[in-house]
């Protein structure tokens, strides 16, 4: 019958499903995904193991019968034990890039164009329009046999709670992960698995792409990469340098996004957009990109706002490391948010002194710059930096102490090697190898080098909580697209554009959400690799005085 399920035989179990129109293919590779045996299998390998429709032995084919025959189950299976006859059903998501049953839609001007409408918030002050409800969202994508996510981990031993959702990528050898950092376990989950989702946006285009010309054929409706930071031309003659120089002829992939600036849709660099992109011939991209800008939320305008966020966030602090700017220094004891005192006693308990600077650029933008160092004179690594932005600033400050905490953990693991500080010296010393996040935190963490800071601890600037409230000042809104309007502005009057690119692909959309990934050409991007740094064609940067690796984890 066209619509009875697969039935495969596997050594000591049976898979029956999946029931149509759920697609055989798509089952296996998220299997395959799922387990990390053979993740470079992709979508269009064929079942590594199985019989299909086995004969089987009567009381183990009886049971299979039953299954067969129930009511279809959308996207879900059953694995039958041969041996015991124990049944576990599982979910899994279509593969959106499935060769057998992907309807994946071309990439067009009109699909970009946006569609608002007015969506509620949580309360006046809060940035989102719902909460993660942790169960639904592990019911959609966590499965230890074929979810997007098959694992999720709490880990115990941290000063806060703090937790590891493991993706599964199809045909992606290297793993990636979300991470939660909350004051509670079930938010933390909750935010480790949402993390996860928003790193899936890096790896392939939600639609076909459909645009591949050179900047002088798409120039009236695309962005300009120099706008977004790139290279000095005898960089890109450097042995080794993965990427290549942006001309006016040279052919590229562009996708469509939609620029607030100029209300209409634009073509950005895919490589700009979908920074983990396989394939393309193993053409290179004109510079690195990571994640920043990329967000995920509940709807558009929730997504577009927490990526112009996190967008202010590292351009505020690449601001000021590059132009080794002081900041004020806001004192943790004195916050009218007495929980940011406890956070900060909590991670001093490990011999660090916290401070709190005032990162906030011109677009008004809540963000702060959080510091560690070590008082103990033992010899460890003695500076730690994390970032924080947001509509609250308690909050951002908050996010930013926990992500510090778990640093100053991180770092103390790393120097359990007992050639840490040698290699922290090599780094600093030699700042083209820094290379990985990890470095960059070793490089940072260097107790030789600590006067890197002088800028940032030396005599800083003083300020008062109360002065700083007078710099947020942000306004109460009922609605998000109130607030996504009031960056937008804020950024332009600052001489930025922002634009969002949609790539929320099918598997974010099952769980309710929108994913984007926002630019603002001028913004300093951040980068991980110190040749990799984006600093050139930025006139809001000025001159770059600080030569060396930055500190941001």
């Amino acid at each position: 019958m066209a619509d009875r399920p697969q039935v495969l035989r596997e050594p000591h179990r049976v898979i029956v499903g999946p029931w149509p129109p759920g697609c055989p293919d798509c089952l296996h590779t998220r299997r395959t995904a799922a387990s990390g045996d053979d993740r470079t299998a992709g979508p269009a390998a064929p079942p590594a193991t199985g019989t299909p429709r086995p004969q089987l032995p009567t009381f183990l084919a009886d049971t299979v019968a039953e299954l067969t025959g129930a009511e279809p189950q959308a996207q879900r299976y059953w694995i039958v034990d041969a041996a015991t006859l124990a049944l576990s059903r599982h979910g899994f998501l279509a593969d959106p890039h499935c060769p057998t049953c992907s309807t994946a839609t071309p990439d067009t001007a009109e699909g970009a164009r946006i569609t608002r409408r007015a969506r509620a918030k949580l309360s006046p002050r809060s940035s989102r329009v719902s909460r993660l409800d942790r169960a639904a969202l592990e019911a959609v994508y966590v499965d230890g046999q074929s979810g997007l996510i098959p694992s999720v981990t709490s880990y115990t031993q941290h000063a806060f709670p703090f937790t590891e959702a493991v993706l599964a990528v199809p045909g992606v050898s290297t793993e990636a992960s979300g991470y939660g950092r909350t004051r509670d376990f079930a938010s933390a989950r909750a935010v480790a698995v949402a993390e996860s989702l928003e790193r899936l946006a890096a790896h392939a285009p939600a639609r076909r792409t459909a645009v591949r010309a050179c900047w002088a054929q798409v120039t009236a409706d695309a962005i300009d990469p120099r706008t977004l930071g790139l290279y000095p031309a005898d960089r890109y003659r450097t042995p080794g340098f993965p990427y290549r120089e942006f001309t006016e002829d040279a052919v590229a992939n562009w996708v469509w996004g939609w620029s607030f600036g100029r209300a209409r849709p634009v073509l950005v660099p895919e490589g700009f957009v979908y920074y983990r992109l396989r394939g393309n011939g193993g053409e290179a991209g004109f510079a690195c990109e990571i994640s920043s800008g990329c967000a995920l939320g509940g709807c558009y305008e929730e997504a577009v706002l927490h990526g112009v966020l996190e967008v202010a966030e590292r351009d505020a602090f690449l601001t000021a490391w590059y132009g080794s700017t002081p900041l004020p220094e806001l004192d943790p004891a004195a916050a009218p948010d007495r929980r940011i005192p406890l956070v900060a006693e909590r991670i001093e308990r490990h011999g660090y002194r916290v401070r709190i600077f005032d990162s906030t650029r011109e677009h008004g933008i809540p963000s702060f710059w959080t510091f560690a160092e070590d008082v103990t004179g033992d010899g460890r690594p003695r500076a730690v930096s994390t970032g924080g932005s947001g509509l609250r600033p308690a909050e951002a400050v908050l996010a930013a102490l926990h992500e510090l905490s778990q640093t100053v953990e991180y770092v103390t693991l790393l120097a359990m090697d007992p050639g840490w500080r040698d290699r922290a010296r090599h780094l600093a010393g030699h700042p083209d190898e820094v290379v990985s996040m990890a470095d960059h935190l070793l490089c940072a963490a260097d107790p030789d080098s600590f006067d890197r800071y002088a800028f940032l601890l030396d005599d800083p600037p003083a300020s008062t909580w109360q002065q700083g409230l007078e710099r947020w000042r942000w306004p109460h809104h009922t609605e998000i697209g109130a607030d996504l309007d009031e960056a937008v502005r804020r950024f332009a009057a600052a001489g930025m554009d922002v634009i969002a690119v949609d790539t929320t692909s099918t598997e974010q959309a099952s769980g309710g959400f929108t994913c984007v990934k926002v630019i603002a050409p001028g913004s300093v991007p951040m980068t991980f690799g110190h040749t990799a740094r984006r600093v050139t064609g930025l006139p809001r940067l000025g001159q770059v005085r600080n030569p060396h690796p930055h500190p941001f984890p």
